[in-house]
C-alpha cells in the first residue's frame, strides 16, 4: 500500500485483480493489436510488416526476459502465455535489472506509439485506446509491485 492513498485507490485495487487484468489488459491488448494492424493494412503492406516486427520483438523480449521471471511462470494467469513460455524457455530466478526493465518499457512504448498512430486515423478508436493504455498498465501491476524487477540496493 502506498503511503498516501488518493481518492482513486479503491479503483486502482479493483483494476489490479486478475480477472480485470485478463479482460481489460490482455483482451484490450489483443483488440488494440488487431485493430491497429487492420487499419495499417488499409494503407500499406510495409506498415503491417513494421507492426508485426514490433509485435514479434515485444513478444520475444517479454517471453525471454519478463515471463521467465514472473511469479506466474508456467500458469494460465496470462491466458496461456506463461504455459507457452514454460515450454519454450527455462525459468530464471534472478530479477530483471534496470536495463531489461528499460528495454521492456521502450518496446511497449514503441508498439503503443505505432498503434496509436494508426488508431488515430479513426478518431473514436484513437480516443478510446488512448484512455485504455494507462488503465491497461495499471491492470498489469500487482498491488505489491512488479514480480520481475530488480530490488533497489539499499
Amino acid at each position: 500500500m502506498r503511503l498516501n492513498p488518493g481518492p482513486f485507490e479503491p479503483f486502482v485495487y479493483l483494476l489490479q485483480i486478475p480477472l480485470v487484468f485478463r479482460v481489460v489488459g490482455l483482451g484490450g491488448f489483443v483488440l488494440f493489436s488487431i485493430l491497429t494492424l487492420s487499419i495499417a493494412g488499409e494503407h500499406s503492406a510495409g506498415a503491417v510488416i513494421l507492426g508485426l516486427a514490433l509485435m514479434g520483438a515485444l513478444w520475444y523480449e517479454t517471453s525471454t526476459n519478463v515471463c521467465r521471471r514472473c511469479r506466474f511462470y508456467g500458469t494460465w494467469h496470462c491466458l496461456g502465455q506463461g504455459i507457452l513460455v514454460s515450454r519454450l524457455f527455462w525459468r530464471i530466478d534472478e530479477r530483471l535489472g534496470e536495463s531489461g526493465t528499460m528495454l521492456h518499457g521502450a518496446l511497449l512504448a514503441a508498439f503503443f506509439t505505432y498503434g496509436l498512430f494508426w488508431l488515430w486515423h479513426e478518431p473514436m478508436l484513437g480516443f478510446i485506446f488512448t484512455l485504455w493504455i494507462p488503465i491497461a498498465l495499471i491492470t498489469a501491476t500487482a498491488p505489491a509491485g512488479f514480480s520481475w524487477r530488480a530490488l533497489k540496493p539499499t
